[in-house]
């Protein structure tokens, strides 16, 4: 009883010293943890629905469609400068190198490729620097704009998408609860850890919304060197607090989507699916898939009420689109498409042409044969080879690696996944009569199981 008394008096002191790995972690992540409490009384304080009344004053559906318009060609600056910085920093970026001899990882910074390199490559790598710090600054005073109209914007697409939740039937007893509320925010950024044996998260935290490259990747090369985890920090397109976070981006239609998925999160905190979120990973990829299903068919539906200009097609214009089903099986689509282009290869000596979704999807399958022969290494080296030819291709990935595999793998139908729940949820809404009837049946899922008795069911 002495000792306990004595070490209670010295507020455990002893076992503090051992730091934990979540502090370790924590330690080496050059950005705090968001604050949640912060940002709600935040969007109290600056009233983020304001933009409602000036919609009950009269705004008509032409000017409300004109405004959204042009809110969005304003963003694209944003955008492409955002790209630009994407590609400066995906191109410097040099992967850990293996010392045969003494067994230790070198990583290849910028000061020691300027030391190592001829004059000439000095200079250009110096220029280089100077174009990611150009970037940098030009688009931290492009995200200084788009404030004055932002929260009528907000409210116009409120309003849109909260009318064709209503008329698909998703509401509670008639009506849209909770209702659809967001605003465009720089959302907090996501950081993920997995072991580098599988892929799982093993470790997650919400940072504050700090977008920058260069600060990112050294905090990933921290957490991996004080670890031995892999660790990737990701832009997210939203989160479901209440209002809704969702990123400020050029594409109205992704918007769209963005904000019908992150409603329907709120709608599901209210059911069983919702409430078993964070229970298992299965739980995980199912809430966010859904998510996915129904925010898409959401969002396009409002894309054409209100904003396609292109007239419609054949297929279109010879049916209803009040209850457009959705996609096939991905697995099927991808199968059969694949199957398609090998034979146009086969037949006529062209290249296949390259598709991110097979070629993502191809290399998760790949990644998980390597981990699960134990190949850890080998898998790290092919991921970082497959990470530069996506560069080259125009897609500026930053970091490939089993922590993002282990982000990107819970929606369900992305190629990042490589668990069946994505095309057996596509495939319980192909066949379900609405997507109301859908939505009725997930909302209750509490596991896998129930998703695969509802296939049977049907």
């Amino acid at each position: 009883m002495v000792l306990l008394l004595a070490l209670l008096l010295i507020g455990g002191s002893v076992p503090s010293r051992i730091p934990t790995r979540a502090h370790i972690i924590k330690s080496a992540v050059a950005l705090p943890d968001f604050n949640f409490v912060g940002w709600e009384l935040n969007a109290l304080v600056r009233g983020v629905f304001a933009g409602e009344s000036s919609l009950e004053e009269g705004l008509d559906v032409d000017a409300q469609v004109g405004l959204v318009r042009a809110y969005f060609e304003r963003a694209k600056k944003i955008s492409e400068k955002e790209r630009e910085l994407e590609r400066l920093v995906s191109e410097e970026a040099s992967p850990a190198t293996e010392n045969s001899e003494t067994g230790k990882v070198v990583q290849a910074t910028v000061v020691g490729q300027l030391r190592a390199n001829h004059t000439t490559d000095a200079g250009d790598a110096a220029g280089h620097s100077i174009a990611i710090e150009d970037a940098r600054l030009a688009l931290a005073g492009l995200r200084r704009m788009q404030a004055e109209e932002r929260g009528l914007v907000e409210a116009v697409l409120q309003s849109q998408i909260q009318e064709e939740v209503r008329e698909a039937g998703l509401g509670l007893l008639g009506a849209v609860w909770p209702p659809v509320q967001f605003a465009f925010v720089e959302p907090p950024l996501k950081l993920t850890v997995s072991p580098r044996d599988r892929i799982m998260t093993l470790h997650s935290r919400v940072l504050q919304a700090e977008y920058d490259p260069v600060t990112l990747g050294e905090s990933e090369r921290a957490i991996e060197a004080n670890t031995d985890l892999s660790a990737h920090i990701s832009q997210i397109g939203g989160m479901a607090v209440f209002p809704a976070m969702v990123v400020e981006s050029s594409s109205l239609r992704w918007v769209l989507e963005t904000v019908a998925h992150e409603w329907v999160h709120h709608y599901l905190f209210l059911f069983p699916l919702g409430l078993r979120y964070a229970s298992s990973d299965d739980l995980t990829s199912i809430n966010e898939t859904v998510s996915e299903i129904v925010g898409v068919e959401i969002g396009e539906r409002v894309w054409r009420r209100f904003y396609e200009t292109a007239p419609p097609s054949a297929e279109t214009a010879g049916g209803t689109t009040d209850d457009m089903p959705c996609a096939c099986n991905t697995a099927d689509l991808w199968s059969q498409t694949y199957e398609l282009e090998q034979n146009r290869w086969e037949r006529y000596g062209r290249p296949l042409q390259f598709d991110f979704r097979r070629e993502m999807r191809e290399t998760r399958l790949h990644v998980d044969r390597l981990l699960e022969a134990g190949l850890v290494e080998t898998a790290e080296t092919y991921m970082e080879g497959r990470r530069r030819y996506f560069v080259e291709k125009g897609y500026a990935l930053r970091v490939l690696n089993q922590a993002y595999f282990a982000f990107n793998g819970n929606y369900g139908t992305g190629a990042a996944s490589s668990n069946p729940i994505g095309p057996l949820l596509e495939q319980l809404r192909e066949e379900s009569d609405s997507l109301a009837h859908f939505f009725d049946q997930v909302r209750w899922f509490t596991s896998l199981a129930d998703l695969e008795k509802a296939l049977q069911a049907e």
